[in-house]
Parts: structure tokens; sequence; C-alpha cells
């Protein structure tokens, strides 16, 4: 059975406020600087979760055979929100 290619809208519509990794992702122009979210079209969804840490625990389970993949919130991530890298 081949997987579901679904839009952004509808990636953000099946999972509100949730991590989601897609594959095979369709960016509209990669090279260009911005919010992948932004440029993400379409993509195959391979891992839904609200917690960040579970994607990364699994994507490599379900990664193989997709030549990109790509991981979004599809939530509204608050303005004063500190990132640690």
């Amino acid at each position: 059975m081949q997987p579901e290619v679904l839009t952004i809208a509808e990636i953000k519509a099946q999972y509100p406020d949730q991590w989601v990794l897609v594959g095979d992702s369709e960016l509209t122009d990669p090279s260009i600087l911005g919010s992948i979210v932004s440029k993400l079209v379409s993509g195959v969804v391979l891992l839904a979760s609200k917690d960040k840490r579970e994607i990364g625990y699994r994507a490599k389970d379900v990664k193989s055979g997709y030549d990109s993949i790509t991981c979004i919130y599809t939530g509204e991530i608050p303005k004063n929100r500190k990132w640690l890298l």
C-alpha cells in the first residue's frame, strides 16, 4: 500500500499542536531561508506526537526509504519561547 501524501493544511488539520515527522517532503524553495513549516507543501506523515523527544527516539525506525525527512510543529510557538541548542 502506497503511503498517503498530505498537504501542509491536511497535516495541520489532522495533527493539531503536535510534532510531525514528514517523509518525502516537498518544499516550495529549499534554498530560501525561513521556517520549514512555511515552505512545506506536502509529504507523507511518518510519526506524530505531542512529545518531540518521542519523534527523535522513533525516527530511525521509520525514516528508511525516504529521500528527505522534515520535522515540524503544527501549533503556534510562543513568542517568548527560549530554545536551548
